[in-house]
Formats: C-alpha cells, structure tokens, sequence
C-alpha cells in the first residue's frame, strides 16, 4: 500500500507558487534521496529532519509539488510506524495549510493521503469516501489530470470486502481517466483480472461466456504490462489463474512456485480438485491449513486488534472513572467541611439562645424588683394615699408583667422554630451527601474490578507470548547455546528461536517495529513462519525472501520486523547467514559486515542476500536487539556499543549463559531504576567442532 502511495506522488502532476524564489535544483534533488533512503529505515529524528528541509526548500522555489510530496510522506511515515493517529494529524495540518493558502493540489493530496491512512487503520468507510472526495476535487480543478490513483485505491477496498463486480467498476472508471499513466493503467486490468477470477470461483453460471470474457481482460492486460516495461505485484496470481482456465494444470503448478507458500499451497489444492487428483489435494489442503494455523489467519488477527482497541479504550475509561472519584472526593470533602462549619453555626446559636433566656429571666426579675422598689418608695413618700389608689398601682403592676411574660415567651418560640429549620435543613444536605458518598463508592469497585480484569488479560498475553520463544535449550557437546527475551511491556515485539535438525542449527532473532499487543501478534507470525521454513531445510537468504513475501501480503498496518538468520553446521563451523536491516552481530567482539538488506514486511518481491564464514567454530557469536546498546538511564546516556564490543572482547572464555546473564544484570545496573525503553532479547552461540576433533 506504501509503495503505491509514494509512486502516486511522483506520478500525479503538481502546480507552482507564483511567488518563488531561486533554489539551486541540486539542493532538491539531493533532499529527495536522502528522504527515500530514510523512510525504509527506523531513524524518525533524521527523518523528519530532512523532509523539514525538503518543505522548505521546495516553498522557497515555489515547488508546489515537491512541497505536499514531503508532507505527504511524513504523514504516510507516522502511519507505517505505529503513529496513525499522529499520522492523522499531520494530514489534516496539510490540508488546513492548502486551505488556508488556497493550494489547490495541496487540498486533493492531503485528501488522498488521508483516505490511505483510514484505509491502513482498516476504517474503509472514511477511507473510500475521501478517495471520492479527492476524485471530485480533481475532476472540478484539474479535468487534464488523472484521478486514476484514486479510483485503484476504491477499487482494491472493494475487492478486499469482496464485492468483485464494485471492484470491476471503479477500475474499468481508472481507465476512463485522462492521460492515466502506464503503471495505473497495469493497475487497474489487475484489479479487473482478479475481480473476474473471485466471480469465477465462487458463482459462474456460463462456463463459456466467463472465458471469453477472462481472454478479453487478460489480452488488455498484457498489453498495458508491455506499454509499462514490467509486471505488477499481481502477476504471478493472474498467470496462474491463465493456466487454471486454459486446463495447463502442469505449467499452472510450476508458476505456484513463485507464489508466496501459503498461497501457493491454497492454489495448488485448487489445481489438483480440477484434474480430479483429489488425494493430492486433500493432502495439500490439509498443509495449506496446518501452515495457516501457524502464522494466524487474517481473521483472528484482526479480532486480535479489536480486542486490544477495546482493552486500550478500557484503559483510557479507567483513568477517566478515576479522576472523575479524585473529583467526587474533593467534592465530599467540601461537602463534609461545609456540614461542620453548619454544626458549628448550631451550636453557636444554641449559645446565643441560652445567654438570650439568662439575659430574659435576669430582665425579668429586674423588672420586678424595680417595681417593689417603686412600690416601697410610693409607700414611703405617701402613708396617707388611699387604698383605693394603692391597689390601681398593684393591678398597673400586675399587666407590666403579663405583658413582658408574654413578650419573652413570644420571642423563645421565634427562636425555637428557627433553629428547628436550621436543623432539619442541614439533616437534609446530610443525607444528600451521604447518597453521593454512597454512589461514589459503588462506582470506585466497579472501577477496581475492571481494571484487575485488565491487568490478569495482560498478564495472560505476556504468559502466553513467553511460552512462543524457547525456554529450554540443548546440552550438547558441540554446541553452547543460550538465549534470553525481556519486553519492556507487559508483551512486546522482540523473537528469537532455533531449530536443529540433523546437525544443522537454524536460528533467528528480530525487533518488530511498535511495542505492545500488535508487535506481540506480529512477532508471533514471524516465530511460526521461521520455524515452518526451518523444517524445510531452506538457506537463510531464502527464509528472509518469503518471510518477507508472507508477512507483507495485506500488511495494512505497516508493520515490519529486523531479522538476523543463521544457519550453522555443527560438524564443519560453516556459518550462512541473512541480515534484514538489524544491528550487525559481533563474532569474538568484533562486529561482523553485514548486506544492507531491507527490514521483512515492508515491500513484497524482495530478493534477499545471503553471506556466509568459513567457520566460527571455538568463537562466541552473540546477537542482540536495540533494548541493548540503546538501553538509557535517567540521564538518557546509553549503553552503547564501544562498551558492548569491550565486554564481549572481554568475555571470550564465557558460556553462552554467563555472556547473556552478564549483560542483563550490567544493563540493569546501567539504567539504575529507570524504566527500559525498549524491549531486550540477546542470543549467544557457540560451536564446539575442534574441541571434538581434539577428543576423537
């Protein structure tokens, strides 16, 4: 899928700014270069770097082409590494510039870009309708151009989902399109072929009519490859179906062999059914299904990412639950604060109510006393007033008091009442409060179960993937070998394995790009496809080649895996051996030069190159992944690999497991409690042929 993208931005004509300014030529061209060499290669930083340049050298001299190619790419780079999301973004950034400054090719770019990208992610809804959107947008502003990268893109998402005559449809429209290039026009009677071979297999109804009909396409065909100068990556699937329907089941069984062996074997079962060799193929059937439950089928695999969207998206709920309880529990204790700042304001007017009826009865028994003290002195200043007047004087006495009686008790059952509703109005936050603090703690346990549900399935995952790389390893006279895998997650991406059979030692070790439960699934195809090759007893270089040719094969995600592959004769020392793009191994502390092979799952059809030493027989061959030399500590100093080749001079006379435990416990005093940055797999090997020679 990558590759088509980056040979339809080369492809696709651009416009230029008309405000340019003069840039030497050369400076683009060589900034080009450096960006493809890069974008096979795991080094982001230097990536990135040199694709800021391109973008602003190419705005400089008004390239508006060169401009959106290298955006474009950074965005598809992100996308292949594991960083669809921030692959999103990037595209959407290009498009918001394009819009922006109103750069009309810009906008169909960026929208074609970002329909691959949600096609990689495996959303072919969003997917298919920017296609769509990108196809009108070009018809409306550049009707000489070709949308035909476009109408491809739809009509493999059709093919995928299987509606074979859509398929046929949008490439037939691939073909209508203006001055289409010679590799879509391949493209497109690809598509078309293989949209009338699946309605062949499953529903065809006039044997005649449908072979005349193949004829037609495969003439076209032939004839666009020509104009082209070269084949397509669905070549050798169409010639084989070309000999399926001419009945040349002889020649159709010899071009399997250049299938990838799972689909090889799929066919092959087909081919046997026509000629009515039905034995055959029931046995290659049984193969080709005893292989596909060895590499997982498409099918779990993406089960498989459900289930691990689902558990991230669980992760991201549980962290959201949490701060939601954090902020409940603020909530409480405002709430609980606020309640006895309330009960103290109770108690403070309680007091003020008991000092106000002291205050009252002390009023009270003045009032009487000053009214016996006015009594006595009326009494003293006039013995001679009449009864009469004397007893007006104590009934005037006697209503004061009924009135000031009735006064305070009126104010008493004021007071009363108030604090009765203050009362029963803090009584009722109470038991509010409480209903929430209850509700909380609900949520809090249904929270925790979810997340121990969480951790036992990582845990589970981990167990699982552990029990994949071996444990146990051969005591042998003539051979010392010891390996050692530690993910830097709960599961990982890192491999090693080694088979032996007869005398001959097969062993790998990888780094699947990404980290978690994707690498982990894509690790485990690899470990089973190698131990698949092994059996077969094929040469590394050969290993590596349809590794690469079966793992690419609807690699929507982009993933890929670095691989060292050895073959090692334990009677001679022979060494062969096939690097793809991981670090080169030391043999004796001394780095061993290695052919730049490219990583496996990236691009199918590769041809992969082999080396091989004479012997290494009494030397420590040791192999590692990036979890090693690149290991950081706080300081983010690594390990390194002038102090990895001088420990390994060192250690020459070690076995196998002391070289591997010394490194373990060296890298882990190295980073000093900091948290690894990428998962650590190490391999030692040692053959033993002269110390047997000398015995015999």
């Amino acid at each position: 899928m990558t590759k088509f993208i980056l040979l339809f931005l080369l492809l696709t004509p651009g416009m230029f700014w008309m405000s340019a300014q003069p840039v030497a030529a050369d400076d683009i061209t060589q900034l080009q270069k450096e960006m493809y060499q890069l974008y096979s290669k795991n080094d982001e930083a230097a990536f990135i770097d040199v694709t800021n340049r391109l973008k602003e050298a190419a705005e400089k001299a008004g390239n508006e082409r060169t401009f959106y190619k290298a955006w474009a790419n950074q965005a598809l780079y992100f996308a292949n590494h594991q960083q669809r999301n921030r692959g999103q973004l990037t595209a959407k950034d290009m498009q918001q510039h394009a819009l922006t400054h109103d750069h009309k090719y810009g906008i169909y770019t960026g929208t074609h870009v970002m329909g691959t990208i949600q096609t990689m992610m495996g959303d072919y809804q969003e997917g298919a309708q920017n296609f769509r959107k990108a196809i009108g947008y070009l018809h409306d502003n550049f009707p000489e151009e070709s949308a035909a990268a476009s109408w491809i893109e739809l009509a493999r998402i059709s093919l995928t989902k299987r509606n074979s005559l859509q398929a046929c449809r949008d490439a037939e429209q691939a073909l209508k399109e203006p001055n289409i290039s010679a590799m879509h026009r391949l493209n497109a009677w690809s598509v078309i072929c293989l949209s009338k071979v699946d309605t062949a297999y499953y529903h065809v109804s006039d044997a005649a009519a449908y072979q005349r009909e193949f004829d037609r396409v495969w003439d076209e065909r032939e004839k666009a490859k020509k104009a082209y100068g070269r084949d397509d990556s669905s070549g050798p699937a169409i010639a084989v179906w070309r000999k399926i329907n001419d009945h040349q089941y002889d020649e159709a069984l010899a071009l399997c062999e250049r299938l990838s062996p799972l689909f090889s074997l799929d066919m092959r079962s087909l081919i046997y059914k026509r000629m009515g060799n039905y034995r055959e193929a029931y046995l290659t059937q049984q193969r080709f299904w005893e292989m596909r439950d060895s590499i997982n089928s498409v099918r779990n695999n993406h089960l498989l990412m459900e289930m691990t969207a689902d558990m991230d998206l669980g992760r991201v709920e549980l962290e959201a639950r949490e701060l939601k309880l954090r902020n409940q529990q603020m909530r409480l204790d405002m709430a609980a604060d606020e309640l006895e700042h309330k009960q103290l304001e109770e108690e403070a007017l309680m007091l003020t109510l008991k000092n106000r009826d002291a205050e009252l009865a002390n009023a009270t028994m003045q009032l009487a006393n000053d009214s016996l003290e006015a009594h006595n002195r009326n009494l003293q200043l006039s013995e001679y007033q009449s009864k009469i007047h004397a007893q007006e004087e104590k009934e005037h006495a006697h209503h004061i008091l009924i009135a000031a009686g009735g006064a305070i008790a009126l104010l008493v059952i004021s007071f009363l009442s108030f604090y009765l509703y203050r009362r029963q109005l803090a009584a009722r936050r109470l038991k509010h409060a409480y209903h929430q603090l209850e509700d909380a703690y609900s949520r809090l346990e249904e929270t925790t179960t979810a997340k121990e549900r969480i951790e036992s399935e990582l845990r589970i995952a981990r167990d699982i993937q552990m029990s994949m790389v071996p444990q146990a390893f051969p005591k042998r006279s003539d051979l010392d070998l010891y390996g050692l895998m530690t993910p830097a997650k709960e599961v990982g991406g890192d491999l090693y394995d080694f088979e032996i059979i007869d005398n001959q030692l097969y062993f790998c070790l990888g780094d699947v790009s990404g980290k978690g439960v994707p690498a982990s699934l894509f690790m485990a195809q690899a470990i089973r496809l190698f131990r698949a090759m092994a059996k077969q007893r094929r040469k590394p270089s050969d290993i590596a080649t349809r590794l690469n040719n079966e793992l690419s094969e609807n690699n929507d995600n982009g993933m890929f895996v670095t691989m060292f592959i050895g073959e090692a004769d334990l009677t001679t020392g022979h060494l062969c051996y096939c690097n793809a793009g991981h670090n080169p191994p030391l043999l004796d502390g001394e780095f061993i030069e290695v052919q730049s092979n490219a990583p496996i799952g990236l691009w199918p059809e590769l041809e992969f190159e082999g080396e091989e030493l004479d012997s290494i027989s009494g030397k420590l061959l040791f192999i590692y992944t990036d979890g090693l030399n690149e290991a950081e500590n706080h300081a983010q100093e690594q390990f390194g690999d002038d102090r990895l080749q001088q420990m390994l001079r060192q250690m020459k006379s070690y076995t196998a497991k002391q070289v591997v435990d010394t490194f373990s416990q060296t890298v882990q005093s190295h980073r000093n409690g900091a948290e690894p940055n990428d998962d650590l797999t190490m391999l030692a090997v040692r053959c033993l042929v002269k110390e047997i020679e000398n015995n015999v």
